[in-house]
């Protein structure tokens, strides 16, 4: 079963009774971290469930030094039938990485949209990153990841990560996929955070 829980209202409230002078953002700024409310109506509680009898497959994979993560894992995924998935990339370095982070948005409903690539030239390490394998309306296959690194000059990095735009390094990436046999996660619209999020759903 595949079951994704919060009460985002109990979260929200939190947020309202804490004094904006006591709220400091995670990336270190001395800006106070303000509260903010998704545009659309929240979910209470929010379960989103898909079971399935299908049993599920287990991949250890090892990307070589100058593979391209996303290029690679895509090639090594047209080898199976079309299942989703999760995992983790567990270890290694890379020589070139291109993430995101969340930024104020400066127009529309949303609060918060990814921002401009980052690009991270230069040896990095990975401290770890955990993945969804998913697909599109069309069909297509997504993967999403978000981890953190820390690069050459001893600064740590996190956000999205953008794996096709990402270079193995070192002694490559290891990676280890979960994929699930009679359960997709398919890039579906959210009405309380307006973004197209990866849902649950069996497949037919």
């Amino acid at each position: 079963m595949l079951r994704t829980t919060s009460r985002p209202e109990a979260t929200a409230a939190r947020a309202r009774r804490r004094p904006a002078s006591t709220a400091r953002s995670t990336a270190g700024s001395t800006d106070p971290a303000r509260p903010f409310a998704h545009p659309g109506r929240a979910a209470a509680p929010r379960i989103l469930d898909a079971v399935t009898p299908g049993r599920t497959r287990e991949l250890r994979i090892a990307l070589p030094p100058g593979a391209n993560v996303g290029a690679a894992l895509h090639a090594l995924l047209d080898g199976w039938p079309p299942y989703a998935g999760c995992g983790r990339l567990v270890g290694g370095a890379f020589s070139q990485v291109q993430y995101h982070v969340m930024v104020h948005a400066a127009q529309g409903v949303k609060p918060y949209v990814y921002g401009p690539p980052i690009v991270c030239a230069g040896e990095s390490t990975l401290i770890g990153a955990a993945i969804n394998v998913g697909h599109r309306a069309d069909g297509s296959r997504i993967l999403h990841a978000h981890g953190g690194f820390v690069d050459e000059h001893g600064l740590q990095h996190g956000g999205h990560l953008a794996l096709e735009q990402t270079i193995a390094a070192g002694d490559g990436v290891r990676v280890h996929l979960c994929l699930f046999d009679g359960v997709d996660l398919v890039v579906s619209p959210d009405a309380e955070t307006t973004f197209d999020l990866l849902q649950p759903a069996r497949n037919a």
